[in-house]
């Protein structure tokens, strides 16, 4: 009998509190910067261990959609967080924080192992030592790191929780797929080159 898997725990619970908090900026915040990049990992993990050409053309061609994403959310976020109160700027911490913890703890498949009747305690274990999982999580984490710094989101209570999860080791990446993004839609909107052609 086909064993059916219901969205995982984790990423339901993000997606739940993004769709449920009324502000705009918390939904950007959750699904352009934090969500999509957990697509831009999962997609370039995938890219870069198939065999089969096409898909990694495909992959490679979702990712660069998966990078204007973010970049539209670091875009619209920046200049709008630069006005916030001390107490909105702790709350939106907060919620990347938590995100980040949701995220880490996604990918560690605790469920499947469940249900397949394994020692789960263990398998998780290994996976966190495995070296898929932990180049899984390098990518997922350095490029949404350096994002949060640059949206003003890594103060030092902020540094102290990302060490504790290790990631802070990615706060001083300066170039990422999103950074090309800003850079190449500036330089379409000022005329130097052209956009893309949309087929």
């Amino acid at each position: 009998m086909q064993h059916e898997y219901p969205i995982n725990k984790q990423l339901k619970q993000l997606l739940d509190a993004i769709l449920q908090d009324s502000r705009w900026d918390i939904k950007f915040l959750g699904m352009q910067i934090m969500v999509e990049g957990l697509a831009l990992a999962a997609f370039g993990v995938m890219r870069d261990t198939t065999c089969n050409a096409l898909l990694r053309d495909l992959t490679a061609a979702v990712m660069e959609d998966e990078s204007r994403h973010v970049a539209f959310g670091v875009l619209s976020l920046r200049e709008y967080f630069v006005d916030m109160t001390e107490k909105e700027r702790v709350e939106r911490e907060d919620f990347v924080y938590e995100a980040a913890v949701l995220m880490r703890d996604r990918i560690l498949n605790r469920e499947v192992w469940e249900t397949m009747g394994l020692d789960a305690d263990a398998c998780v274990a290994t996976s966190l030592e495995s070296p898929l999982s932990k180049e899984f999580r390098r990518r997922l984490f350095s490029k949404i790191v350096p994002n949060v710094k640059s949206l003003g989101l890594l103060s030092d209570r902020q540094r102290a929780r990302f060490a504790d999860l290790g990631i802070l080791e990615f706060e001083g990446n300066t170039s990422s797929d999103v950074d090309q993004a800003i850079e190449d839609e500036q330089r379409v909107r000022r005329g130097e080159i052209e956009a893309p052609a949309v087929h």
